[in-house]
């Protein structure tokens, strides 16, 4: 049985939830092993990766159930493309700041990260 586009949308919502689930909680380990300047990091790390799927999410479902099919593939485009854009933009505003602790940004991002390729474990449709 297909899942109906509310389901896959719900997904996709859970999802960016446990990746920042995931963020404050590398966040909140790094502010127990190291401080809060290294918590910051990783929070912005792991946001990093979660708030671009957002944005990407809002896109990829808008026509999901309305609309052709060749409004869906464009608008799933394009919430790729703003996605990888958004993704540079943010470590390169992140990674201007003078104080910022670069291991726990970047292990953080990819805790995060991998949280979303874990997701065929979790929602299974």
């Amino acid at each position: 049985m297909q899942p109906t586009a509310r389901q896959v949308r719900v997904s996709a919502y859970q999802l960016i939830a446990a990746q920042v689930l995931v963020a404050a909680l590398m966040s909140l380990l790094f502010l127990l092993l190291q401080g809060a300047q290294a918590a910051y990091s990783a929070l912005q790390g792991g946001l990093i990766a979660a708030l671009p799927n957002l944005v990407f999410a809002l896109f990829a479902f808008r026509y999901l159930t309305q609309g052709s099919a060749e409004q869906a593939r464009t608008s799933f485009m394009r919430g790729h493309a703003l996605k990888i854009l958004l993704t540079i933009g943010l470590f390169i505003g992140v990674m201007r700041q003078d104080d910022v602790v670069a291991s726990a940004l970047l292990t953080s991002y990819i805790v995060t990260l991998l949280a979303q390729w874990s997701a065929v474990f979790f929602f299974k449709h």
